[in-house]
């Protein structure tokens, strides 16, 4: 935070200058509460000018992110430099087919992969679902502590996003610890092993056509022609930071909340039914997919601010869940807010919405369910509150925890 820049709120039919802060959605100075900063913003200028990232908005105001996100062909996702686009910068110029496509390509890629999402067939991961999570918790219970990130939340998801993709179960195994040494090492040599391994996958996929979704993505005809390998690759990769971390750091996210409320814990040991309101709310208090970008295609306002092709926008959406004109004690988690009102921007909004929302709340149940079934009374260890982290992605980086004999 830093230097006021310009931004514009609405008056009349004019948008006026007002002084804010610079908000970089990376500053780590911010992670563990950006939500009184960016309250500063939205009740300022919903569509506030940033010179962090080479210059850029930020769209904090509900109805301002809902209009940008409902209006692909004005507010692209194929954008540089912000959003998820930053988290595959290595492959520089890429279109990642059903994430970064707009329009008529969108709609085409989102048509071929929703069997795999939709309600139905997320239900049919159920049962290995479950048995992952008795196996994984199994490996730390007699310990009667643990880092429940470490030791369960990062474990579950990318085996699970491996299976969709078509991976074989051994091939689950590999492809989960690459990712876990990716995301808790962060060196040149892990990303190396992990996008290395992803090349053989799709490779394997654009020679042999396996019946599987990563087979299907390879094999398609969209525009008349097969994407290259390249766009095959980003596919894949920004498919399994998608299904892996947002779950991973949702799931930690929702257990920060019930260690922290021992009452609503075992509200949910007892009626796990609990758990659909637990995560439904949380998505709202806290997504985990925090930020996203938009690049601007044609002459528009948003708010009554002015932006020209090539401007790009971060959407914020826990600001936008936040606002006060749509949400009543925004700021607070609460399983009693009365449907009927303003939807919630946790799984986003238009076109890219969340196609994975059916197999993320079934993930996220279950994994809650068994893990509160085999240690009802799990609890957070002494010590400082843990972190959170904020970026593209929020979450909890550790969460140290224990059970047993107080």
């Amino acid at each position: 935070m830093g230097i006021d820049r310009r931004g514009g709120h609405l008056v009349g039919e004019q948008a006026v200058v007002a002084a804010i802060p610079d908000f970089n959605h990376l500053d780590p100075d911010i992670a563990n509460n950006p939500y009184p900063d960016l309250a500063t913003l939205r009740a300022s200028c919903p569509v506030a000018h940033s010179t962090a990232h080479g210059g850029h908005y930020v769209v904090t105001g509900y109805d301002a992110m809902r209009a940008a996100a409902m209006d692909g062909k004005t507010f692209s996702t194929n954008v540089d430099g912000i959003g998820a686009a930053a988290m595959v910068a290595e492959i520089d110029g890429v279109v990642a087919p059903l994430f970064e496509a707009d329009g008529d390509p969108h709609f085409a890629w989102r048509h071929l992969l929703q069997p795999y999402f939709k309600r139905a067939a997320a239900a049919e991961h159920a049962d290995y679902l479950r048995r992952l999570c008795r196996e994984t918790i199994a490996e730390f219970t007699g310990e009667g502590r643990a880092d429940l990130v470490t030791a369960y939340t990062q474990r579950v998801p990318p085996m699970l996003i491996g299976a969709m993709l078509g991976l074989s179960e051994s091939e689950q195994v590999t492809l989960s610890e690459h990712v876990r040494a990716l995301t808790n090492l962060g060196t040149a040599d892990a990303a190396r092993s992990f996008a290395d391994l992803m090349v053989g996958h799709v490779r394997d996929r654009m020679n042999h056509h396996r019946g599987d979704m990563l087979s299907d993505v390879a094999h398609a005809r969209v525009d008349g022609d097969r994407p290259t390998e390249e766009e095959v690759l980003k596919f894949a990769i920004v498919m399994v930071a998608a299904g892996n971390l947002t779950s991973t750091d949702a799931c930690a996210t929702i257990l920060l909340q019930l260690l922290g409320d021992h009452g609503l814990r075992d509200r949910c040991v007892v009626n796990p039914a609990t758990l659909s309101a637990v995560i439904e709310e949380a998505v709202r208090h806290e997504p985990a997919v925090a930020a996203t970008g938009r690049a601007v295609t044609t002459e528009t306002e948003l708010a009554g601010v002015a932006l020209h092709p090539g401007d790009r926008v971060l959407l914020v959406w826990g600001a936008a869940n936040r606002d006060p004109d749509h949400f009543d004690d925004g700021d607070v988690y609460r399983l009693d807010r009365l449907r009927g009102g303003s939807a919630h921007l946790g799984w986003g909004a238009g076109a890219h919405r969340c196609l994975g929302r059916h197999v993320a709340r079934l993930e996220l149940r279950i994994m809650l369910e068994e893990l509160l079934t085999a240690i009802p009374d799990v609890r957070l260890q002494a010590g400082p509150r843990p972190t959170r982290s904020y970026g593209v992605i929020r979450g909890v980086p550790k969460l140290l925890a224990e059970w047993g004999p107080a």
